[in-house]
């Protein structure tokens, strides 16, 4: 709804515009937060860019359309924390948030007397979540990784959720969807408590090139224009999402140095070999090999290789029929 909104200590009135730093209670931390309530009545639309505090093209896009999109323009209001892991974002950090060295988007719910990433996510679940129609969370491959623009939506809720999800996650411009079997992560967490989310993946390696912002401005007004937020029809695109599914997240077994050809986006077959580990003399370590046909979706593109790290990511492509 477009009417007077409250969050936390804050107002925002119809057809107004409020960028501000919100405070994350119990912590000297606060967080950019654009919220403009639109002229007309509509639907809540919350949108987190750098959960991930390195992951650049969605919290560039945030800050340019906090700046472009006027409350005239709007049906219903628009919510933007950018970027969310703010302290990970100043300290260029991968993944984490540097005080507590946690995954920010592995905490969800949160918990408001927990360390800073347990807080921050408890603020995000208990305040913005209740207040919201529907939930985009924005990312990119992290300062190791390359990716191949993709979209998550949420399998494990219920199918009206997962459905009203699937429907904005196929107005986007890009090749692949996946549907997530995963609990965690701030968008499932959102989608269990009946909140439609998806997840959104551009650009990467630590970049912030024009061309990933550009994108996810024109991902996130074509949502804006599904949702009835906006008057104009959807743009034109140049790609419908196909489903991939049946992925394979394939770690580091060891620590090494990992040496690949291969390129997100590519298509590999069964067998193929997608890279070497070796150690820091130049041995190899073990050879890792497709174990199905598919495309990659997001891979190590860093030599160093703690134990654990996701090399490669595929999954087969769901076919039209």
């Amino acid at each position: 709804m477009s009417t007077t909104l409250h969050i936390c200590s804050l107002t925002a009135e119809r057809n107004s515009k409020t960028r501000t730093m919100l405070p994350v209670p119990g912590t000297e931390i606060s967080i950019p937060l654009t919220v403009i309530n639109g002229s007309k009545d509509g639907p809540t639309l919350l949108i987190t860019a750098g959960i991930h505090g390195s992951e650049y093209p969605g919290i560039a896009a945030a800050m340019e359309l906090g700046c472009e999109l006027e409350p005239e323009q709007l049906s219903g209001c628009l919510i933007m924390l950018h970027p969310v892991n703010i302290q990970g974002f100043w300290a260029r950090r991968e993944f984490m948030v540097p005080e507590d060295g946690k995954n920010l988007n592995r905490v969800f719910p949160g918990n408001p007397e927990g360390t800073l990433a347990d807080r921050i996510a408890s603020l995000i679940s208990s305040n913005f979540f209740p207040l919201a129609d529907f939930y985009v969370d924005m990312h990119s491959g992290d300062i190791h990784e390359r990716l191949h623009p993709y979209v998550y939506y949420p399998g494990q809720p219920t199918p009206e959720i997962e459905a009203k999800s699937r429907s904005i996650a196929r107005i986007l411009d890009m090749e692949y969807m996946v549907r997530s079997l995963a609990t965690g992560g701030a968008y499932n967490y959102a989608a269990s408590t009946g909140l439609p989310s998806i997840l959104i993946e551009r650009g990467g390696a630590g970049l912030c090139l024009p061309e990933d912002v550009t994108a996810y401005k024109k991902d996130v007004l074509n949502i804006m224009r599904k949702l009835k937020m906006l008057a104009a029809p959807l743009s034109q695109r140049r790609y419908c999402p196909r489903e991939v599914e049946n992925l394979i997240y394939l770690e580091a077994p060891q620590q090494g140095c990992w040496l690949t050809s291969l390129r997100s986006g590519e298509l590999v077959e069964k067998g193929q070999l997608l890279g070497i580990l070796k150690d820091v003399f130049g041995n190899i370590i073990t050879a890792l090999y497709a174990q199905q046909d598919g495309v990659i979706l997001y891979m190590c593109q860093a030599l160093a290789a703690p134990e654990g790290t996701v090399l490669v990511t595929y999954g087969s492509i769901k076919s039209d029929d």
